[in-house]
């Protein structure tokens, strides 16, 4: 638990020292049953870091929270901007009755970014991840295992 303290405190304070950039945003997204909340910073006319968090929580069972960092590279900036990028991240799963599991996620990634307006954005994002799943995961299927699975995934984006 200390080390998930860690690393939400760093990527605090990572966003905070970011925020003062050019264009921040706030995203909403649905990857297959989990939302999401992201933060794109543009650094760079090409150029966005996006940090993201998925939380669920149930009493009965536990919570599952996910963090990822994602650069993107814009290939043009226009009304419909294609990118490409990368992303990594840890999911830690921390039932009620045993202790965590946590599971490594790396890819690539592929999207469309629509603007609607300057401060109102569509995404829709390809993925290719590979994951390393803790010795007790059944997140993806093979506790323990490598594995490599795609994804997808929409969001709207809110300019500020």
């Amino acid at each position: 638990m200390k080390k998930v303290f860690l690393f939400l405190t760093g990527m605090f304070l990572l966003c905070n020292s970011l925020f003062s950039q050019q264009k921040v945003g706030l995203s909403a997204s649905i990857q297959n049953s989990q939302f999401g909340i992201m933060v794109p910073l543009w650094l760079g006319e090409m150029f966005v870091l996006v940090p993201g968090v998925d939380l669920k929580y149930s009493d009965a069972v536990g919570t599952d929270l996910s963090l990822v960092l994602a650069p993107r590279f814009y290939i043009r900036k226009e009304a419909l901007a294609p990118y490409y990028g990368a992303r990594a991240g840890i999911s830690l799963f921390m039932p009620k009755s045993d202790t965590g599991q946590l599971d490594l996620i790396g890819g690539l990634s592929f999207g469309l970014e629509y603007f609607l307006t300057d401060h109102l954005s569509f995404v829709v994002e390809a993925q290719g991840n590979l994951t390393k799943s803790a010795g007790d995961s059944f997140r993806f299927g093979n506790p323990g295992g490598i594995n490599f699975n795609t994804g997808t995934m929409v969001g709207v984006t809110i300019y500020f």
